[in-house]
C-alpha cells in the first residue's frame, strides 16, 4: 500500500470513530462497533481477494494427476512412413520426377535435368521454358528425400506442383 491509500483509510477510520461519540446509548454504540467490524472485515476480504488475484492470475497451477487413458484412435492411411523407420524417402526420385515432367511438357529429359542451349536442342524457347521447371524439379527432389508421404501420394502431388508452381512453392507446405 502506498501513502495515499493509508491516509484515506485513516481518514475514513477517524470519521467512523467520531460518529460513534454521537451515539449515547451503550447498546447502540456496541452494535455500531460490531457493524463497523463486520464492514471492515468484508472490505479487507474484498481488497485481499483483488490483490491476490492480480498477483496469482498468470501463475500456472500445480499439475494434476494424469487422467484415464482414452479410446484408441482411428487407424492411419496405409503406405505412410513411420518415424521409427529409417527409409523414409522415395528412391530414384529425380528420374521419376523428370519422367513426369517430360510427359507433361514434352521437353527432352536431359534439357529438364540440366537446362542449357546445347541440351535443349539450341532452342531458346525450350530453354526458357525448362529453367523454371528445373527449379521445381530440384525442389521436389529435395522433398522426396525427406518426405513421410507414400510414394503414390507424392507422385500425384508432383503433377499438381509442376502444373502450377504456386501450389507448392514452399517445401514446408508440401506434406
Amino acid at each position: 500500500m502506498d501513502l495515499t491509500t493509508l491516509l484515506i483509510i485513516l481518514i475514513i477510520f477517524i470519521i467512523f470513530f467520531s460518529i460513534s461519540f454521537m451515539i449515547q446509548d451503550m447498546k447502540y454504540r456496541i452494535s455500531y462497533y460490531m457493524i463497523l467490524a463486520l464492514l471492515f472485515l468484508a472490505a479487507l476480504n474484498i481488497y485481499l481477494s483483488i490483490v491476490y488475484y492480480i498477483q496469482l492470475r498468470n501463475t500456472p497451477g500445480i499439475p494434476g494427476v494424469q487422467g484415464d487413458k482414452g479410446p484408441v484412435g482411428a487407424k492411419g492411411a496405409s503406405g505412410k512412413c513411420s518415424f521409427s523407420s529409417s527409409s523414409c524417402k522415395i528412391l530414384d526420385a529425380r528420374t521419376k520426377i523428370l519422367n513426369i515432367a517430360n510427359q507433361m511438357y514434352d521437353i527432352p529429359v536431359n534439357c529438364l535435368d540440366k537446362p542449357s542451349l546445347a541440351s535443349c536442342g539450341k532452342s531458346q524457347d525450350t530453354y526458357d521454358q525448362a529453367q523454371p521447371i528445373n527449379a521445381q524439379i530440384n525442389m521436389l527432389e529435395q522433398i522426396a528425400y525427406s518426405t513421410t508421404m507414400a510414394e503414390s501420394d507424392f507422385m500425384n502431388k508432383i503433377s499438381v506442383c509442376l502444373n502450377d508452381s504456386n501450389e507448392c512453392n514452399d517445401p514446408a507446405t508440401f506434406n
